[in-house]
């Protein structure tokens, strides 16, 4: 699942609501949790522009950004039975990850 993009119902950051948009999933946090990554197809949002280029395998109707760092926590029940938009490419998912930890302040250990 990681690198794959889903549409999903994306609780808000107050989590009183929820919006069904794309997301990315980012990593897998254990077997009921993942970290997902939120599209949008803004692209005068802040983050990473994904095209069709970027895409292995599935289908991107629209370049969009990819969200970063609004990374967010889910249960896994949210992409089980979602559907599949599709899956970047290797070299576009470390584009974004690499953009994450910048973000984030990450350093390697």
């Amino acid at each position: 699942m990681v690198g794959h993009i889903y549409f999903i119902s994306m609780p808000y950051s107050n989590f009183t609501k929820a919006k069904a948009r794309p997301v990315l999933v980012y990593q897998d946090i254990d077997k009921d949790d993942f970290l997902v990554l939120p599209l949008t197809s803004n692209l005068q949002r802040e983050g990473i522009i994904i095209t069709v280029d970027d895409i292995q395998d599935g289908t991107l109707k629209k370049d969009s950004v990819v969200i970063v760092p609004k990374l967010t926590a889910v249960d896994s029940s949210l992409l089980k039975g979602s559907h599949f938009i599709a899956s970047l490419k290797k070299s576009s998912f470390t584009k974004v990850k690499n953009e994450l930890c910048k973000k984030l302040a990450c350093s390697d250990y």
